[in-house]
């Protein structure tokens, strides 16, 4: 199999090249490493926020609510999700998932510690059409609470 190149374009891609090696930038595709927890059965919810005919459904496993009550670090391999509802019915699933390193997939001005963001439809699948840099500029504002606008309601739940 040959690959070929548009003729047409090739001045293009070089002067694009050309343009990113002077100018020091480098290129990097960001990975995703987000996954679906295989145990959600066994996550609780802990916090709700109603918008009218839309909501928010926070939860995380029992383990992770004990240790944000203690006021530790969550640590890497939490999963956070979040339930969205719209006109009365559950239309996607956010999650957030923090992993060791994996901040270092991501410039500095864009990283969010360690965590990394995806949205799933309710088979639990990739929604191809989501865009977790939304997730990650919005969490940017929560450093002082490892990234999260919850960790009050997870320390403040009660079973």
């Amino acid at each position: 199999m040959s690959t070929m190149i548009d003729v047409k374009r090739l001045p293009l891609i070089v002067a694009t090249g050309c343009i990113l090696a002077l100018s020091g930038l480098s290129v990097r595709a960001e990975s995703n490493r987000v996954t679906f927890p295989e145990n959600f059965d066994k996550y609780v919810l802990y916090a709700t926020y109603d918008r009218g005919s839309s909501k928010e459904e926070a939860f995380a496993t029992p383990e992770t609510l004990e240790i944000a009550k203690s006021g530790k670090p969550l640590p890497p391999g939490t999963q956070i999700v979040l339930g969205i509802w719209t006109n009365y019915e559950l239309s996607s699933y956010f999650v957030m998932h923090k992993g060791e390193g994996w901040g270092l997939d991501f410039d500095e001005e864009r990283r969010t510690g360690d965590w990394q963001f995806q949205q799933f439809d309710t088979a639990m699948q990739v929604m191809a059409s989501s865009n977790p840099s939304r997730c990650q500029s919005c969490h940017s504002s929560q450093r002082s609470n490892d990234f999260m606008f919850t960790i009050d309601r997870m320390r403040a739940y009660l079973p």
